[in-house]
């Protein structure tokens, strides 16, 4: 029995293209943006102290100074593509913003509602779409400062925007995302499958897959199985796609190396699939869904999509694999797959409005015994107050919603809201203002409360500051 494939099964891209190419301008960089992410994904838990001690040590404030004029002279030496990359990433963090707001409460949204996604691939397509606007919204936005155009080069302002977005949207994303794309394929039974198949793929000598090339030996397989680690603590697409790279380049180095010939992607994928099979990862499958339908869209014309199909192509070759099979080739449905996925993700679309992505509002709930709790609700545009005291009511579990009502806290003052007044209007006048407005919308007991209905319809003034 044999897994091989055949010139008509074989991915169709330009394998004319200087192979690596993709991953030669951006080797030192990629160590270096690893050291950031896993820097801060990986925190040290605080030592503690087994005595405490009677006098402590105080920074005079002079050194503090000094100390904060040195990280200002630091911060000077960085890029201009970092130093975007960290404002826009402060940026959303600052909910007195309208992109802070929109950031954090998408954010929110998604972690707080794990039943809104139907599948992995909506879930990781409703990102995507997300990314691409907020980033369209960015380039054109007011709100950075300094302007974009004043620090990055017209034709990489899309890149830096591209990497802010990894780290605002992708990066607390992170954990959650892993855990819904594996709750998902538990749920459909397709990890147990796969994980039943590469037991018996790999029960299997190479000659019996259809390679017919030299394969990696067990200390390079062991190399490739800690790229592949090291790619699981990573929430950058593109990171995740370099280092999918070098691993195809070391395969590809044992395979000429040994022989001392060239070898195409023919013989390439089978060696492909025997190396994945040998490192028993399921999360290899999630890591390259994750790739395939986050990266951006530019950069799966060239080797970087090139070879995340062939890591498809391998991964599908062992989901589909049976023992009594003669041999395995890429299925037709596979090569459909994959089409009609390349052609999803690289076709010019009509890009969805800022408004699809804005559709959220965080609420309290302010009870007396039970302190003050929040959720991110999805309330369109045009859903009024009462209609979103019904959600809330629902979210919340209120017995008595009769009792309850929204309310504005703005300027240190409690606004109740009138039923037929739309609070997506009212957010959205807030943060048109020329001065930043902390406010807060509460769900909370109307009973004893002092204030009136300050909204009426037509008269949604807010009091200036």
């Amino acid at each position: 029995m044999s897994i091989s494939t055949s010139s008509s099964d074989s991915l169709e891209f330009d394998r004319s293209m200087p192979l690596f190419g993709y991953e030669a301008d951006t080797n030192s960089s990629l160590e270096e943006d690893y050291e950031e992410e896993s820097d801060q994904e990986t925190m040290a838990p605080p030592i503690k102290s087994k005595k405490k001690r009677n006098s402590s040590f105080v920074l005079p404030k002079l050194f503090k100074s000094q100390l904060r004029k040195m990280s200002g002279v630091f911060s000077s030496f960085m890029t201009p593509e970092k130093r975007m990359v960290r404002r826009i990433s402060e940026l959303s963090r600052d909910k007195c913003t309208y992109f802070g707001c929109l950031v954090q409460d998408y954010v929110s949204f998604l972690q707080e509602n794990k039943e809104c996604h139907v599948s992995s691939t909506d879930l990781l397509q409703t990102i995507r779409q997300f990314m691409t606007q907020v980033k369209n919204y960015l380039s054109q936005s007011s709100e950075l400062d300094p302007p974009i155009e004043s620090l990055i080069p017209e034709d990489q302002i899309d890149v830096v925007l591209e990497k802010a977005m990894h780290k605002c949207i992708l990066k607390p994303l992170k954990g959650h995302v892993e855990a819904m794309l594996k709750d998902f394929h538990m749920a459909d039974g397709s990890w147990k499958q796969l994980k039943e198949n590469l037991q018996l793929v790999r029960q299997r000598n190479p000659q019996e897959l259809g390679v017919f090339a030299p394969t990696p030996d067990f200390v390079d397989v062991e190399k490739i199985k800690v790229k592949f680690m090291t790619m699981q603590k990573m929430y950058s697409p593109e990171k995740k796609v370099m280092l999918l790279l070098r691993v195809c380049k070391l395969i590809y180095t044992v395979m000429e190396s040994n022989s001392g010939r060239m070898y195409g992607a023919d013989d390439f994928l089978p060696v492909l699939t025997y190396v994945i099979a040998q490192c028993d990862m399921l999360e290899l499958d999630t890591e390259i869904e994750y790739m395939m339908e986050l990266l951006d869209p530019s950069l799966l014309h060239g080797e970087g999509g090139y070879y995340l199909t062939s890591a498809y192509g391998a991964l599908s070759l062992i989901k589909n694999f049976q023992e009594e099979q003669a041999a395995r080739l890429l299925s037709s449905e596979t090569r459909d797959t994959l089409r009609q996925w390349h052609k999803r993700r690289t076709t010019n679309r009509t890009i969805p409005s800022v408004d699809d992505f804005q559709n959220y509002l965080r609420v309290a709930f302010q009870e007396v015994n039970s302190g003050c709790t929040g959720k991110t609700l999805l309330v369109r545009p045009y859903v009024t107050t009462e209609d979103v005291c019904q959600l809330c009511a629902e979210k919340f579990k209120v017995g008595d919603p009769e009792e309850y009502r929204l309310f504005l806290f703005v300027d240190e003052t409690w606004q109740q809201l009138a039923e037929d007044t739309y609070p997506q209007k009212i957010k959205a006048e807030l943060h048109s203002r020329p001065q930043p407005h902390i406010f807060h919308f509460v769900y909370k007991r109307i009973k004893n409360d002092p204030y009136g209905v300050i909204f009426q319809n037509g008269e949604e003034d807010l009091p200036t500051s």
